[in-house]
């Protein structure tokens, strides 16, 4: 029994966090398959209903949310969604009994109360309807929910002015609260937390869909999960529709075009970019590999010079300059750009990896080792300064068996 409880719930933690991705189809999968393991699994059973809902299927949903509270009646969240799913179908006295069972176990319940009054207004009983909002905003004024549905329903009576009024509001108090909520979240992803970021920026568009720092964030955070191209772009896109000049989003597409092999597709961002902002370091060094890649080197070599001159301390840049003339077998011109960053900041781990790598492709086998052991004295896991600082000694070790034979036979 403890072992299949332990098997429900990691579905059902999968489930979550593919939700939290937008992955209708696998949340759902992974919730059938808790409740495999466990039928009467109430959690399970919400959520897939909540899945359902979201994705508009409310004749399925009910199902689900029905069988939660038929074993458990007080159940808020099963409540909540199952007169949302009954509004959806046109049963609004029946959504707002639901409403109603709420407000008894939970009087403040201010979600309950606005949409207990929506579905009054679906009725046609608009004055009870207000009611219901202004008895939230007496005690709450911001809640832009209650706003919006007030100016909603003061629309469907024609009163087209105080509606405006109200729906304008609304707007303002779902724009703030949008931006409180996606400070928290990069607040987040600083830490490393890019799951529970998610969830604020998932919520932050709920607020405000147009909200495009949180569009941009997530489409940051879908790379890092290891996302497909095309699910990733499509929140740039959407941002870039909303804020044709924003810059993180043309940066991030750039960035995620360039890594897949669309260097064409690359460079058009970064020439947007550098159109609004012609001294975007960022935008300069980035066109310049994706130029190199596309084989045009000397235009690579006056772009990365370029962002170079603009900031000389810019690591990024300098880094960008060496990757360049590596590639290019420039060596001794690589490393003096090595060596510029590493003054910089001494504890550059790609400025010393790729001195090492050039001094290795050098032959300067002693020399690369130094630079190999001082990566792995930063980042003690670093994967290639581990693979060449074994090759090394291995080469080594060789040179001087090889040696010592020599030595024996003479």
């Amino acid at each position: 029994m403890n072992m299949g409880l332990k098997n429900c719930w990691y579905h059902i933690n999968r489930g979550l966090v593919s939700l939290s991705y937008d992955n209708y189809t696998k949340a759902i999968s992974e919730f059938d398959k808790a409740i495999k393991i466990e039928s009467d699994n109430l959690s399970a059973h919400l959520h897939k209903g909540i899945v359902l809902y979201k994705m508009h299927k409310y004749e399925d949903a009910l199902g689900c949310f029905n069988k939660v509270t038929e074993k458990d009646p007080k159940d808020i969240a099963a409540l909540y969604h199952l007169g949302r799913c009954l509004e959806g179908t046109g049963k609004y006295e029946n959504a707002i009994s639901c409403f109603e069972k709420i407000l008894e176990i939970e009087p403040q319940h201010e979600e309950a109360l606005i949409y207990k009054g929506l579905n009054l207004s679906n009725l046609g009983k608009h004055v009870e309807s207000i009611f219901c909002f202004d008895e939230i905003l007496k005690k709450n004024p911001h809640n832009s929910g209650a706003l919006a549905k007030k100016g909603l329903v003061l629309n469907r009576i024609d009163k087209k002015s105080e509606a405006m009024f109200y729906l304008n509001k609304s707007a303002e108090e779902d724009s703030k609260n949008s931006l409180e909520i996606f400070e928290k979240g990069f607040e987040l992803t600083k830490d490393g937390k890019h799951e529970e970021a998610l969830k604020c920026f998932n919520k932050a568009l709920e607020f405000d869909p147009k909200n495009v720092k949180a569009l941009v964030q997530k489409g940051i955070i879908f790379d890092i999960a290891g996302f497909s191209k095309k699910e990733i772009v499509v929140f740039f896109d959407r941002a870039l529709e909303i804020d044709p000049k924003c810059i993180d989003a043309l940066l991030n597409k750039g960035f995620i075009l360039d890594r897949t092999g669309f260097f064409e597709k690359a460079v058009e961002c970064f020439d947007r970019v550098l159109e609004i902002e012609p001294a975007n370091i960022r935008a300069l060094y980035s066109k310049g590999i994706s130029l190199f890649s596309l084989k045009k080197r000397a235009e690579a070599m006056f772009y990365c010079k370029r962002a170079i001159e603009l900031e000389p301390s810019n690591l990024n840049a300098l880094g960008s300059m060496v990757w360049l003339l590596e590639h290019m077998k420039k060596y001794e011109e690589a490393v003096e750009y090595c060596d510029k960053a590493i003054m910089l900041e001494p504890n550059y781990v790609y400025a010393l990896s790729y001195k090492g790598k050039i001094l290795y492709n050098l032959g300067k086998y002693a020399e690369a080792l130094k630079y190999y052991d001082e990566v792995l004295r930063i980042d003690p896991i670093n994967h290639r300064a581990i693979y060449y600082k074994n090759d090394i000694v291995t080469k080594t070790s060789k040179k001087k068996r090889f040696g010592f034979i020599a030595k024996l036979k003479n």
